[in-house]
């Protein structure tokens, strides 16, 4: 291969691990940018929202703040691509159905309110991801030979951004839900997407340990991704 080509190939794996940092470097800063905006939003319980005409201010702060809420789920989106970029051409149609997966659920992500809270189904979610972690570890426990595979290496990163997307909510329950401080009036106007938030939460960590526990499967007992 040539350097030319080398370097062809190189260029949008480069390229996606920019943009993805640039919106991660965004997400961090929206805590002091866009949050505190925010919770004065809903601690005057949408008081905007009974203003007659075009409300500039209004729409502004929204899109700034759903630019932000979506910044670290593009960003790791952005970062995982280029991983599986950088595995090289077996990861090709994988990333193809990576890509359709993830960029589903991020859209399903940003639905702001779900019916619940379904205590069945954290239960039985719960039980789901205590069988993936045994899949997982026990068969490194047993074999000594869990992850060994190079096979595996794109399920892993698909794995790992499923857990950063769950790292990130949770981190979103604690300063967007204000799940530390109940008695908070934005905890209060705040309750619906609260509970949206931590069932994908639970979604986004099953998810997480079932791609996890498939890598864990020597490539021969799997179809080729």
């Amino acid at each position: 291969m040539t350097l030319a080509a080398a370097g062809g190939r190189a260029r949008p794996k480069s390229v996606w691990l920019a943009a993805g940092l640039i919106l991660l470097a965004y997400a961090a800063l929206g805590n002091w940018l866009v949050l505190p905006g925010y919770h004065r939003f809903l601690a005057h319980g949408h008081s905007s929202a009974d203003r007659a005409g075009l409300d500039l201010a209004l729409i502004w702060g929204a899109s700034k703040t759903i630019v932000w809420m979506l910044s670290f789920h593009l960003g790791a989106f952005c970062v995982t691509w280029a991983a599986l970029h950088a595995i090289g051409e077996r990861s090709r149609t994988f990333r193809r159905w990576f890509a359709l997966g993830a960029l589903v659920w991020i859209g399903l992500w940003t639905i702001p309110t779900l019916p619940g809270p379904y205590t069945a189904m954290f239960a039985g979610v719960g039980v789901l991801i205590l069988l993936l972690i045994a899949i997982a570890f026990g068969r490194a426990a047993l074999t000594g030979e869990a992850f060994a595979h190079a096979g595996g290496a794109h399920w892993r990163i698909a794995s790992a951004f499923f857990f950063a997307l769950a790292t990130w909510d949770m981190c979103g329950l604690g300063s967007v839900g204000e799940i530390l401080h109940p008695d908070a009036a934005a905890r209060v106007a705040n309750q619906a997407l609260v509970v949206a938030q931590t069932t994908k939460l639970i979604v986004e960590l099953a998810i997480a340990w079932g791609l996890l526990a498939i890598s864990a499967f020597p490539a021969r007992t799997r179809s080729a991704a």
